[in-house]
């Protein structure tokens, strides 16, 4: 609903004054009623009108807060997942270098002993 079509609905409107206008007819106390109660209805209706354009700004609130919370959640598990990635190589990398470490003390180890018992 474009602005113009809320101020339309919300605004007091002359014309709708004027089609309720029976001040010729004041006398009558019927009328007189029958007039009040068709203003309450009308203020009434105004004041409908104001909450469900309210709520209906409400609802667009939540929304756009609900999508910003999906676009988050996706960028977050989107960083998990790398993150997840990224600790998996390193823990690859850090056994990797634990392997050649401890391979190359052993070399080293059997390279000692078989010179040492095998002769000069």
């Amino acid at each position: 609903m474009s602005d113009v079509e809320k101020a339309a609905l919300l605004c007091s409107d002359d014309d709708d004054d004027k089609i309720f206008d029976l001040s010729k007819n004041r006398s009558d106390p019927k009328i007189n009623r029958l007039q009040n109660q068709v203003s309450d209805v009308i203020d009434g209706m105004k004041v409908n009108m104001e909450k469900v354009v309210e709520r209906g700004q409400n609802l667009e609130a939540l929304n756009e807060r609900s999508e910003n919370l999906s676009v988050s959640g996706d960028l977050f598990s989107k960083r998990a997942r790398n993150m997840r990635k990224h600790m998996w190589l390193r823990t690859c990398r850090a056994r990797m270098y634990l392997g050649i470490t401890l391979g190359s003390i052993l070399i080293l180890i059997i390279f000692f002993f078989y010179r040492a018992f095998n002769g000069k």
